[in-house]
C-alpha cells in the first residue's frame, strides 16, 4: 500500500498483511526505514521485527507467563532462545483499510479474544498521515471491546537509517532519566541513573537499553547524521509514552527507536501497565520529521 503527499513529495509504503508494517518512508527526499535481517528472512519471520507494532504488550513477557486479576496465563514462547513471549499479538497480523483520504490512511485489526492466553477482545487502529507541512504523524488507537478490564501496553519498533552513512556517522540525543540493565533473558534487572546524560555516540558505546524518559508533553528524540548535517526528529508525549528503547544492531547501519507506554515485562512488574476498562480507548500519536 503506497501513500504519497503530492504537495511535499513525501511518501510511504505499508505491508497491510504483516502488521501494517512501515516498509518505506521518504521524507524531504531522504529514505529512512531500514529492514535489518530481510536479506535472509521474509518480513513475517524476520527476527529483528522491523517496524513491528508492539501491543497488547511491549517487548518481552518473561517465560511468557503472567497473572491478571488472580488468574494465570501462558503465552506462546516465540523467542525460544531466551524463553520469552515477545512483541505482542499484532506485529504480524493482517490489517484492513477502513478510511482513506488524499494524504492519510486508517487501518484496523479486530482481535476477538479467542486465544485463551489473552482472552481480552479489542479493536486496534493505525492512522498514517503525511502532513502538508512535511513529516509523518502516526496515531495508535485501541478500544477495549470486551466486558472486563484488560492489561494493555503499546509501542512501535521501527529501524531508521540515513543513506550513505555508517554507524560512526550517527549519534542520538533525547531526555532520559535512567536506563535499565537486563538479565540473561533481556528482562530489566537494574535501573541506573544517567546523571543528566542526553547524547549517545554509537561509535563510542554500545546502546541496547530501555530508557525511562523525563515526563514531557513534547519529548523529541534527535537521530543525528553528522556526515550530512541533518537529523530525524521523533516527537512523542513522554507522559503517554514514558519509555524508549534505543538499539543499534551489530552489523547494520540503522538504529531502532521504540516509543513505549510501558516497560519490558510490564505484564509482571506493572511498570507502566495500562488497564483499559470496557469501551475505554487508548489513543497516542508520534510524529516524524527531517531537519537540520
Amino acid at each position: 500500500m503506497l501513500l504519497k503527499n503530492n504537495k511535499t513529495g513525501d511518501y510511504l509504503e505499508i505491508d497491510l498483511l504483516i502488521g501494517a508494517s512501515l516498509i518505506e518512508l521518504n521524507l524531504s527526499g531522504v529514505s529512512l526505514i531500514d529492514l535489518p535481517g530481510n536479506a535472509n528472512h521474509l518480513l513475517e519471520s524476520n527476527p529483528y521485527h522491523p517496524s513491528a507494532l508492539l501491543t497488547p504488550w511491549v517487548n518481552r513477557v518473561r517465560n511468557g507467563n503472567y497473572s491478571y486479576k488472580g488468574k494465570n496465563y501462558q503465552l506462546p514462547i516465540n523467542e525460544p532462545a531466551l524463553g520469552n513471549a515477545i512483541h505482542g499479538l499484532l506485529a504480524r497480523a493482517p490489517f484492513s483499510i477502513i478510511q482513506e483520504s488524499e494524504n492519510s490512511i486508517k487501518l484496523e485489526h479486530i482481535y476477538k479474544g479467542v486465544e485463551t492466553n489473552y482472552p481480552f477482545p479489542f479493536l486496534f487502529s493505525y492512522t498514517y498521515h503525511l502532513l502538508n507541512e512535511g513529516g509523518l504523524e502516526i496515531t495508535f488507537e485501541a478500544k477495549n471491546t470486551g466486558s472486563t478490564s484488560m492489561p494493555f501496553a503499546c509501542g512501535w519498533h521501527p529501524y531508521f537509517r540515513f543513506p550513505d552513512t555508517t554507524v560512526a556517522d550517527l549519534s542520538i540525543q533525547f531526555y532520559p532519566t535512567s536506563r535499565f540493565l537486563s538479565d540473561s533473558q533481556m528482562i530489566p534487572l537494574k535501573e541506573e541513573s544517567l546523571q543528566g546524560q542526553k547524547e549517545f555516540i554509537f561509535s563510542k558505546e554500545k546502546v541496547d537499553h530501555v530508557f525511562r524518559l523525563e515526563p514531557l508533553k513534547k519529548h523529541i528524540t534527535e537521530l543525528r547524521d553528522n556526515k550530512h548535517q541533518r537529523s530525524l526528529f521523533l516527537e512523542q508525549s513522554s507522559i503517554q509514552f514514558p519509555f524508549l528503547v534505543v538499539f543499534q544492531p551489530e552489523g547494520f547501519t540503522s538504529v531502532a527507536i521504540e516509543p513505549m507506554t510501558a516497560n519490558t515485562d510490564a505484564f509482571n512488574t506493572g511498570d507502566g501497565l495500562i488497564e483499559l476498562e470496557p469501551l475505554e480507548v487508548f489513543s497516542g500519536q508520534i510524529r516524524l520529521s527531517i531537519g537540520k
